[in-house]
């Protein structure tokens, strides 16, 4: 019976996220379709809900029998499935439309401008590029842009890691120091820098670069950073900054290892809310350290520093660093640290301080490549600058505000203190923090893995094509 009702609810739910996604069923476009999100969310909401259902929350791994451990380890797959689904449609541009047409030699795309008196657009690009990828599905693949694009633009695509002599002297002549980079050439061969931009831009504001390149002139805007520098002066820039850190703190795979994070370090077991404020301080600690070091980096060496972060080996080794927190967490091995290096670290100063200290420097690498459009936007500000102290502030002052909320719940995690130690809930939330490790460790490995985006954008556009019919 109580299996049944939980069937129920499941159903239940499922239908009312297609009923509440129903009205973005039509994409409303010029030529091919593309799939609308909420197929895939509801998909991924079905598969948490589902692998939920199939666990038995309130039971440690050592009590379940043989039986119990295989609906629990079946659960948690599917509901990292499920976490898997609903972060990538939510962060990735959905599947459909047409594709831009791209010439890849620069010499080509020279002898083609000149031939039918058309500017080039040079797009600058690299598989670990996540920026570029959005930047090219949902700007460049975008009906009127596209249409654009192919009636008055020679369109060049530049593998930036291409290393041939061709591309180096390319990034050198169109000055690439960030992807994306988007660059533009009259055509008498005159590189046009008003309408050339770093970063990502929306329809409209690329459709204005369109416009400047066309007629030869000056766009007027230089990146989101230098516009607020000369707009508002470098405070509004801090502010600014320290705005983007704290939104980034609800990306999708930042948000939910606050509560698991606050836990490991110590927070909620605190004594006082002081030791407790102190514990989730020096956890941030670590995170600004990370990233001022990443913002002197990027000024002193002054090029796509930020691309390193979204690299396919750094992703990779960050999905098995998930797994292996996937595991722990599932009760498959034992997450304390050496009773050695406990003495040790108590010896230096006590155990939680050091554990948070540099559990913070991790977790600024690990959040870097999910808010990676973000920093790879400063980092490319502060290497153009190439203004080291500069590079320190920013990037410390986004740490902060990307630190804020754990700073906030950690102080205050303290009164948790006061519920019972113990319980069958402090088992199902290990079961659905392995499931959210699970999930986070598809997502990251997504780019080391070409093959998982492919066939997730199939099951993406099969879900949508079967639920549109």
């Amino acid at each position: 019976m109580c299996s049944k009702a939980k069937t129920q609810k499941v159903w239940l739910a499922l239908s009312l996220m297609v009923a509440l996604g129903w009205p973005q069923l039509v994409y409303a476009s010029e030529g091919a379709a593309v799939a609308p999100r909420w197929p895939m969310l509801a998909a991924g909401g079905l598969l948490v809900m589902a692998g939920m259902a199939l666990m038995t929350l309130r039971r440690a791994w050592f009590e379940l029998s043989s039986r119990a451990k295989i609906w629990r380890v079946v659960g948690v797959t599917l509901a990292g499935i499920g976490f898997y689904a609903l972060t990538f449609g939510v962060t990735e541009p959905p599947p459909g439309g047409e594709r831009v047409g791209w010439v890849t030699s620069y010499s080509e795309a020279q002898k083609l401008a000149k031939a039918q008196n058309r500017p080039i657009m040079l797009d600058f690009t690299a598989d670990w590029c996540l920026a570029c990828g959005e930047m090219e599905r949902e700007v460049f693949e975008h009906p009127q842009v596209r249409q654009r694009l192919e009636d008055e633009f020679v369109t060049l695509k530049i593998d930036y890691e291409g290393g041939d002599a061709e591309t180096i002297a390319a990034i050198e002549r169109f000055e690439v120091s960030g992807l994306p980079r988007i660059a533009f050439e009259s055509p008498d061969g005159e590189f046009l820098r008003g309408p050339s931009f770093e970063g990502k831009l929306g329809v409209e504001e690329f459709n204005e670069r369109l416009d400047a390149a066309i007629e030869g002139r000056d766009a007027g805007s230089q990146g989101w950073l230098s516009d607020a520098l000369q707009e508002r002066g470098l405070w509004a820039v801090f502010i600014l900054v320290f705005g983007a850190g704290v939104l980034s703190s609800f990306a999708p795979c930042v948000y939910p290892l606050i509560p698991i994070t606050i836990g490991v370090f110590g927070a909620r077991q605190a004594a006082t809310r002081r030791e407790a404020f102190l514990l989730s301080l020096t956890y941030v600690s670590g995170i600004v350290v990370t990233y001022s070091v990443l913002g002197v980096m990027a000024a002193s060496l002054g090029t796509v520093f930020g691309g390193f972060l979204q690299h396919p080996g750094v992703q990779l080794g960050i999905a098995l660093l998930f797994v292996a927190l996937g595991l722990g967490t599932l009760g498959a091995w034992d997450m304390r640290l050496p009773g050695g290096l406990q003495t040790r670290l108590s010896q230096a100063g006590g155990a939680g301080f050091g554990g948070a200290f540099v559990m913070g420097l991790v977790a600024g690498a690990i959040a870097a490549p999910c808010i990676g459009p973000v920093v790879a936007g400063i980092l490319v500000y502060v290497a153009q600058q190439g203004d080291m102290l500069l590079g320190w502030s920013l990037l410390s002052i986004f740490a902060l505000g990307l630190g804020l909320l754990f700073l906030v719940l950690g102080t205050f995690s303290g009164l948790i203190q006061k519920l019972p130690r113990a319980g069958g809930w402090m088992e199902g939330s290990k079961a659905v923090f392995s499931a959210v490790f699970f999930g986070l460790a598809l997502f990251y490995a997504r780019l080391a893995l070409p093959a998982l985006v492919t066939q997730t954008e199939r099951v993406w556009w099969a879900l949508a094509s079967g639920l549109m019919g």
